[in-house]
């Protein structure tokens, strides 16, 4: 990767790339263990993530992994979804974990309550607010690519888009939301104003786009106050 010439030079553009790849292979080589032996031992394990991998080779598991349908299976460009019970090498620090509701609700808790969960504290709450805090303001001199996926009304911080203000996205929410949707339909939010959160899980493709907006439009919809 380090051989492909840039599509912009740092610091100028948000554009979607391998950025959180190379982290993921930047904590590889400082720590000399795989992305998923230090997630295992730092994050996964600690917050009881049991079900949190990047392959399910277990075959007592393998009958949960969620199917799309066969004609829904293409993100992108022509790009297929691979299948996380044939184990591969790579370990994507961007993408491609499984996991359970359950699992990824301890890890959206943790950070909805500033970096602690069931008594232990995992980040310290200055890190959660700078994770949640928009790093590609006017100030920082970046602005938004052609493929901007935080969307009207976002910036971005640390991992997540963040909601800068109200009435520009047409989708509800609340200033400070955290959020982020994987490829191939997932999607969760975490709402400090409402102190609450969301995960929905899910493989489809072709109506993620649909089913994100609808399911916040229902959720914000059903507030009494």
């Amino acid at each position: 990767m380090a051989k492909l010439p840039l599509a912009y030079q740092p610091g100028t553009t948000w554009d979607y790339s391998q950025s959180t790849d190379i982290l993921g292979r930047v904590i590889e080589v400082v720590s000399g263990k795989s992305l998923y032996q230090f997630e295992k031992e730092r994050l996964l394990d600690p917050l009881g993530m049991k079900d949190t991998t990047f392959y399910v080779t277990d075959p007592a598991k393998k009958s949960l992994v969620a199917e799309p349908f066969p004609n829904d299976r293409t993100i992108g460009n022509n790009s297929v979804m691979g299948d996380p019970r044939l184990a591969q090498k790579w370990e994507s620090g961007g993408g491609g974990m499984v996991s359970t509701i359950n699992g990824y609700s301890r890890f959206a808790q943790m950070i909805l309550n500033g970096g602690t969960l069931e008594g232990r504290r995992y980040l310290s709450p200055k890190t959660i607010a700078y994770m949640g805090s928009n790093h590609i303001g006017l100030a920082s001199g970046v602005t938004p690519g052609p493929y901007y996926l935080p969307g009207p009304g976002f910036g971005f911080g640390l991992g997540f888009a963040v909601r800068t203000e109200a009435g520009v996205s047409p989708i509800e929410g609340s200033v400070g939301e955290m959020n982020w949707s994987g490829a191939g339909g997932t999607t969760f939010w975490i709402d400090p104003k409402e102190d609450m959160f969301v995960i929905f899980m899910a493989q489809t493709v072709s109506q993620r786009g649909r089913i994100r907006i609808a399911l916040k439009n229902v959720v914000y919809g059903a507030f009494e106050k």
